[in-house]
């Protein structure tokens, strides 16, 4: 299932770019055109296949108007199979791969772990079943239209929780009624209570190595608090839950800023095939600005001025999630 992150809108919806600089950063090896990547307990990118965990092979099938890339994960120590799905994108994002029709994750033992399925736009669809290692019922979940999004028209769904059981079959929430419990595969996870499949009272979790609790009322969150390991205490609300990076000046003026620093001749401005240029960049915790990626058809002179543009004006305020810094990608358009 997809976990709720800091969603950040700039100029269209954001997610976390994992492609690197170079192919050693991330891990991969190339087989013709086969990427494999590596990754540890957690979810990160190894070198080699002796240190991971579990590796991921992405194939890329049909030709270019209709391609897909088929994303098959396996058990390191096994070699036995952890998912299997479809992508119309080579890279993942914050949220997660861009599925496109059923997706299956398997338990170690073999046993089916979750099928679900999703639309073009990468949402989930139609009914998804999440199972225990022992191949009985864990979950039974649904979705419903939520209304459009704002800003690309699309359909937005939200999850309807018909049925959460305990390892032994009892149901613990009926026809979202109950309590649920979300656990992820990084070790992170929410319990509470849903009333009419809204959250109600109050929901613990663990999540960026601490805990924290939360209060709902009708599903709306009241209050929040992350006990940190220091024995700080960081409150938050609905308000101030997930806040978006910010730059060091007003946007219309960062964005001045920006077009001041950029000087790039006309020959090479011609060479680009759209108007706007848009730049994908990651906000650190501590505000830095990295991981600069451009679409491959943008000359390399191009993306080097552009990003020592942006550098040069200084580093974020960082965004936060649940009274933590995190790391968020943000995307702005350069029209030249």
């Amino acid at each position: 299932m997809k976990r709720s992150t800091l969603l950040l809108l700039v100029y269209v919806l954001i997610g976390w770019n994992v492609q690197a600089a170079s192919r050693e950063e991330r891990g991969l090896e190339s087989v013709t055109d086969t990427i494999i990547n590596y990754f540890d307990n957690l979810g990160n990118s190894v070198s080699t296949k002796a240190e991971s965990r579990s590796y991921q092979y992405i194939v890329s099938i049909g030709n270019d108007s209709e391609k897909l890339f088929n994303i098959v994960s396996y058990y390191t120590d096994t070699d036995s199979m952890k998912s299997f799905g479809y992508s119309r994108d080579s890279t993942a994002s914050g949220i997660g791969w861009k599925y496109l029709g059923e997706f299956t994750t398997y338990y170690p033992n073999g046993q089916l772990k979750s099928l679900e399925t999703f639309d073009i736009h990468a949402l989930p669809v139609d009914s998804s079943y999440y199972y225990y290692p022992t191949g009985k019922l864990k979950m039974l979940v649904t979705q419903v239209e939520s209304g459009q999004s704002p800003f690309v028209g699309i359909p937005m769904t939200k999850p309807y929780y018909l049925l959460y059981l305990d390892s032994i079959g009892n149901y613990l929430l009926k026809r979202g009624n109950g309590f649920l419990r979300l656990d992820y595969d990084d070790g992170t996870y929410i319990e509470g209570e849903l009333k009419d499949n809204e959250r109600e009272g109050k929901w613990n979790g663990w999540n960026m190595g601490s805990q924290y609790e939360e209060l709902y009322l009708g599903g709306t969150l009241q209050s929040g608090k992350r006990f940190r390991a220091t024995g700080e205490v960081i409150s938050y609300d609905a308000d101030t839950k997930e806040l978006a990076p910010m730059p060091p000046l007003k946007m219309d003026q960062y964005m001045k800023a920006i077009y001041k620093n950029i000087k790039i001749p006309n020959d090479l401005v011609n060479q680009l095939k759209s108007e706007a240029t848009l730049v994908k960049f990651v906000v650190n915790k501590d505000g830095h600005l990295s991981k600069f990626t451009y679409d491959k058809d943008v000359p390399m002179k191009i993306r080097s001025e552009i990003t020592t543009a942006i550098q040069r004006i200084g580093s974020w305020k960082p965004g936060r999630l649940q009274g933590e810094p995190v790391a968020v990608s943000y995307t702005i358009p350069i029209r030249l």
